[in-house]
Parts: structure tokens; C-alpha cells; sequence
């Protein structure tokens, strides 16, 4: 397992091209009053397996990290440029769709394990609250969710209560990506302590014959999530 931790981001010091991810800038204050809060945590730890590669959703940083992780995946097949092209556009295009809805980092595999190929992904997101409003309790999200009839649970994690939302989506026919395989996703939603802002996991895998098995995986790499001052 590798950490994501802010010293490495700060440092830079593993391959996956650390950078700073910051869940809460400023120390909460009671309303009303002069007086500090607990100070909301300034980062996180979460740790995942090797093989799952890091980019962070800066747009002045992903296009080398992207390219080089194309490069890489790609150098013991007969790829053609253009087929290398095809492929970092497409996880450019996933990465600028993560970063507008407040993502912060994403994580790709795309690999064999034995004889299995595997492939799935993750985004962390970062949401805050519309400006002039409050942050409805975890418990809002859960009612919001199961509204739909969604497969709903509030579990507690090492890093506190949490909402977990396991759904199962299938592509449209004119799915862009062309994609045709049933998605199989796992939403993790934490509320960051001291703080109106919320964290998301959103774990995701196209590969149904393992979906659940993959989805015990995503449960594990959620129960790393460590707060850090």
C-alpha cells in the first residue's frame, strides 16, 4: 500500500507526482464569537495499492503527468501515436470533468493481476456549500440518496460516520467514450471534522465479473482515510 500523504505531495517524492491537497484552509470559529473552534484538519492520508496511478487535478500539472503515464502503460504494446493521443485525451477529458465538480485527485489502474485484467478508478472531491447556505447533516445526504430507492447505508469509518451509495449504471448508447459495460460505483461521503465542507470517494469499475469483489477493495481503501492537522 502507498500513502498519499501531505508531506509527500509537498515533497514529491514518489511517482506519482505529490502535490498539496488542502481540505480545509482556516480553523472554524463558533458563531457569535472571537473564539477558535477545533481547527478543521488541513489534509488527509489515504492509502492505496500499487498500481494505482495518481494525477493531480491541477491543469497545469496533469498534461505531463498524463502523457507520462500513457507512455508508460503503452511501452511494451506496438501503440500507435495516435491511438496514444486517443487515450491521454480521454483521461485529460475525465480529469477536467473531476476538477470542475471539485475534485482534487484521481487515481487510474488499468492492469493484470495474474492473468486477470483490472481496471477501475478513483476521485476525490472536495464540495463546500453553496455560497450564503449551511451544510446539511450526513444524514440529509442518506435521506436524499435512499430517496431514490439507492442502495443506502451509513457505516463508521476510522475517519469518522460516513454515507455509502453503491450503484450500478449502464452507458447510453451514444455513450461518447463508446463505452457498453455496466459501471459499477461506490460513493463514499465524509464530512470534514470542524468544518461545512464534505469529502467524496468515488470509487468506479467497469469490470462486472469483478465488481464485487473490487467494491471490498474500494471499502478497504475508504476505512485508510486518516485526517491530518
Amino acid at each position: 500500500m502507498r500513502p498519499s500523504t501531505a508531506a509527500d505531495r509537498a515533497g514529491g517524492r514518489t511517482a506519482s507526482d505529490r502535490s498539496g491537497t488542502t481540505v480545509a484552509d482556516e480553523p472554524t470559529r463558533v458563531p457569535g464569537t472571537d473564539v477558535e473552534a477545533h481547527p478543521a484538519p488541513s489534509d488527509y492520508r489515504l492509502a492505496v495499492p500499487e498500481g494505482w496511478e495518481r494525477v493531480v487535478l491541477d491543469p497545469e500539472r496533469w498534461p505531463h503527468r498524463i502523457d507520462k503515464l500513457v507512455n508508460r502503460g503503452l511501452r511494451r504494446t506496438r501503440a500507435t501515436p495516435q491511438l496514444k493521443a486517443a487515450l491521454a485525451e480521454r483521461i485529460r477529458a475525465q480529469a477536467e470533468a473531476a476538477h470542475a465538480n471539485g475534485g482534487v485527485e484521481m487515481y487510474l489502474v488499468d492492469q493484470v493481476i495474474g492473468q486477470v485484467p483490472v481496471s477501475a478508478g478513483l476521485v476525490v472531491t472536495l464540495l463546500r456549500p453553496p455560497p450564503g447556505t449551511e451544510a446539511g447533516d450526513l444524514s440529509d445526504t442518506a435521506l436524499s440518496l435512499a430517496a431514490d430507492g439507492a442502495d443506502v447505508s451509513t457505516v463508521d469509518l476510522p475517519a469518522g460516520p460516513a454515507v455509502r451509495h453503491l450503484y450500478r449504471r449502464t452507458p447510453s448508447p451514444d455513450d461518447p467514450d463508446g463505452n457498453r459495460l455496466t459501471i459499477t460505483h461506490l460513493d463514499v461521503h465524509l464530512a470534514v471534522p470542524h468544518s461545512d465542507q464534505r469529502l467524496l470517494l468515488s470509487f468506479s469499475t467497469p469490470m462486472e465479473p469483478l465488481a464485487d469483489a473490487l467494491v471490498t477493495l474500494f471499502d478497504s481503501i475508504a476505512r485508510t482515510l486518516q485526517w491530518m492537522a
